[in-house]
């Protein structure tokens, strides 16, 4: 009886201890918020800078509205990328993360 209330007091520990974010976990949620939030910089920039030319065009020369829309629609695709990019490589990064912890996890119990 001594033995099965020890074994199952130490489980119920071991279980709250094991929900508990680790130190990784917690680094690969900073790290996800972080480039997320870069990303989205990057997007609001870019899509000011191609407003910025549509703008200029329309009010400078009328004619042109055409190109300034071309430049604007290449230059927010191009924001794109570039925030997906970041995002992609920010996830990556993170992944990483959960995976040393993961891995040091597994060492553990062994």
């Amino acid at each position: 009886m001594k033995t099965l209330l020890s074994v199952l007091t130490l489980a119920l520990g071991l279980t709250f201890v094991g929900c508990d974010d680790s130190v990784y976990d917690e680094r690969a949620e900073d790290v996800r918020d972080t480039t997320q939030q870069y990303a989205d910089d990057v997007r609001e920039n870019y899509d000011n800078a191609a407003e910025n030319i549509e703008d200029r065009y329309e009010s400078a020369r009328p004619a042109w509205e055409d190109q300034a829309e071309e430049k604007a629609d290449t230059l927010e695709d191009r924001g794109e990328q570039i925030a997906d990019q970041i995002e992609a490589e920010g996830e990556q990064r993170a992944d990483q993360l959960e995976e040393m912890d993961d891995n040091e996890t597994v060492q553990e119990v062994e």
